[in-house]
């Protein structure tokens, strides 16, 4: 039986780019907002917790990774995260997240499904899969979440939405660190 870790993920990541205005925007509001900003790089998690080091497994990984890919023939997303929307924890807790539109969630979803059916062992999350990145935590109830979100929404110019998602990642961290990439898988060419 593999053990896994959370310590470790295979995700999506909004990649930096000086002239990337969402990711900006993006990291603006997560440092502000997300507790976790400066462990986690802007990211959607497909799957957490995966295998434990990573780092050691590579040679094994990276093919299971690559044969999936070209298998399902998964290419580039050209993604659009239109909207804000939150997961409820509690009557007084909420995460704050940019939401995918439905194309773009299909597409998410059936990446992950491939990226699942390759490492089985991977079943950590038993949740059904809901692709997001997360933007922060509101404290306060409805009225918190709401006034947290339109702040938000204020930062996003109508033209940013657009992410293109041309590759996926394993991240790994260690101790307290920060979650770093240790390798980046590309998904084909349209």
């Amino acid at each position: 039986m593999a053990k896994l870790s959370h310590k470790a993920t295979i995700a999506i990541i909004l990649k930096e780019d000086a002239a990337n205005e969402l990711f900006n925007t993006v990291q603006s509001i997560r440092e502000e907002h997300d507790r976790s900003f400066v462990r986690w790089p802007p990211h959607i998690n497909l799957l957490y917790p995966f295998l434990e080091s990573p780092s050691s497994q590579l040679d094994e990984i990276v093919p299971r990774l690559e044969h999936a890919i070209a298998d399902a023939n998964l290419q580039v997303i050209s993604g659009s995260f239109p909207a804000l929307h939150q997961f409820q924890h509690s009557p007084k807790r909420a995460t704050v997240f940019l939401e995918p539109n439905d194309e773009t969630r299909t597409q998410i979803q059936t990446l992950q499904a491939v990226i699942q059916a390759a490492f089985p062992e991977c079943d950590g999350d038993t949740r059904p899969f809901v692709p997001h990145l997360t933007l922060g935590q509101a404290g306060g109830g409805t009225r918190g979440t709401a006034t947290l979100k339109k702040k938000m929404e204020a930062k996003f110019s109508h033209d940013m939405h657009a992410w293109t998602i041309n590759s996926i990642v394993v991240l790994e961290r260690t101790a307290d660190d920060p979650f770093r990439v240790i390798h980046t898988c590309s998904l084909l060419a349209p």
